[in-house]
Parts: structure tokens; C-alpha cells; sequence
């Protein structure tokens, strides 16, 4: 399916982007006069964005009838917390801004994040100003020596420590065999999820380690993938 692309810069100093594609409605899409979004956040430990977990992933939600953006928030000498939070808060309030122009459901935009994205994902499920809709955490960092390395600093927080019966629903994936970013994070993350009462689903892969994006085998070797 055709779509027309969009880049916006949020921040030029600091390098913060919102790549933004968007699928056709209305013409040949009689009675589709609107569409759900995903808001993707790569992984890449705070570091800089990773490439196999940007564009390549919105190619399935494209797909399947979703307009997909992808924000490049601040990292590397720019990633002092809480950056990449106000980096989340501007691309919701500009997608909320736009909602008319670009054709999108304001109120249906979910959020996929992988690894230190799934940290950033985690935490607009549970304490950010703007919560989307769904939140996907893909091998997500949310807690230890892991965090505290990719993310320096006092005031990093975990997201489980801010779970109550606002959070966002969430979808869980990772592997058991992930030695970065351990399963039992994501698994303390899941019980508060129950303690409080929101929806969440979770699938632990029994093979899989860190990083394998969508596991397309186009983006890693051969039995690298769950």
C-alpha cells in the first residue's frame, strides 16, 4: 500500500526527529476517513537509535491499515533523564496537533518500544502526562545494573515502582534465554500490572536472546530468532 512520508525535527540541537508515514483514506479506501497509529521508540541503551528497530518495524503496522511513526529521542550526550520523556511528551502533543491533517485517531496511537525504548514505552504507560492508547514492550529495560549503565543518574526510575490502575494496557515479548535485559524484570513489571488491575498480555520466547526486532530473518542470522 502506497504512503507519503513526513520528518519532523522536535529538536535540532539534541537530534530528536518523528519520522512519520502515513497511509492513503478516503479515494480507493471508501468509508476510511481516519486511522489508529503506532508510535515505535528503537532500542540502543540511551546510546543512539537503533536502525532494525525503526522503519523495518512500522512496515507490518503499515501493512495492516496503521499510520507508523518512529521518534528518535534524545540519546547519547543528550540522554540525561528526563529527555527522552519530554521527547515522548512533544511527538504525542504534536500527533494530537495534527490528528486532522494526518487523518489519525488521536485517541488510538500505541506505542512500541524495544529495549532502552521499551524503558521509555514503559514509562509513558505509567507516568507520562500524554498515555497512549496500548503500550508493546519488545525485550524492554526496566530495572538494575543494565539501566543504570545505559541511563545514569538519580533520578532514572523504574517503571514498576509507578504502576497503579491508570497504566496504560500492556503487550509483553522477550525471550527467556535474554541476558540483557532479564525476564524477571519484565515479569515484576506484569504482577504489579495484575496487583493494579490493568490488562496485559506477555509471550516469553524460550529461544531468542536480546535484539531480535520483529525477528524477520532478514534482520538477523539463521536461528538467531525465537
Amino acid at each position: 500500500m502506497a504512503f507519503t512520508t513526513e520528518e519532523v525535527v522536535l529538536d535540532a540541537e539534541r537530534g530528536v526527529t518523528l519520522s512519520v508515514q502515513l497511509l492513503p483514506t478516503g479515494g480507493w479506501y471508501p468509508g476510511i476517513t481516519e486511522r489508529p497509529a503506532v508510535l515505535i521508540l528503537p532500542g540502543g541503551g540511551y546510546n543512539r537509535p537503533s536502525e532494525r528497530e525503526a522503519e523495518n518495524v512500522a512496515a507490518p503496522f503499515l501493512a495492516a491499515g496503521y499510520h507508523a511513526m518512529v521518534l528518535r529521542y534524545s540519546a547519547g550526550e543528550h540522554r540525561a533523564w528526563p529527555a527522552p520523556l519530554r521527547d515522548y511528551e512533544a511527538a504525542m502533543a504534536l500527533i494530537d496537533e495534527r490528528a486532522g491533517s494526518w487523518r489519525l485517531r488521536a485517541d488510538k496511537v500505541a506505542v512500541l518500544g524495544f529495549s532502552s525504548g521499551g524503558h521509555l514505552a514503559a514509562c509513558a504507560a505509567t507516568m507520562a502526562r500524554r498515555r497512549p492508547a496500548a503500550v508493546i514492550l519488545v525485550y524492554p529495560l526496566l530495572a538494575g545494573p543494565t539501566l543504570e549503565l545505559c541511563m545514569p543518574g538519580p533520578d532514572v526510575p523504574a517503571p514498576v515502582e509507578h504502576v497503579d490502575a491508570r497504566t496504560t494496557p500492556i503487550f509483553h515479548v522477550q525471550s527467556r534465554d535474554d541476558t540483557l535485559t532479564p525476564v524477571g524484570d519484565a515479569l515484576a513489571l506484569l504482577a504489579a500490572l495484575g496487583r493494579a488491575g490493568v490488562t496485559f498480555e506477555s509471550h516469553v520466547y524460550a529461544y531468542g536472546e536480546h535484539g531480535f526486532s520483529t525477528a524477520a530473518p532478514g534482520l538477523n542470522a539463521a536461528g538467531a530468532v525465537p
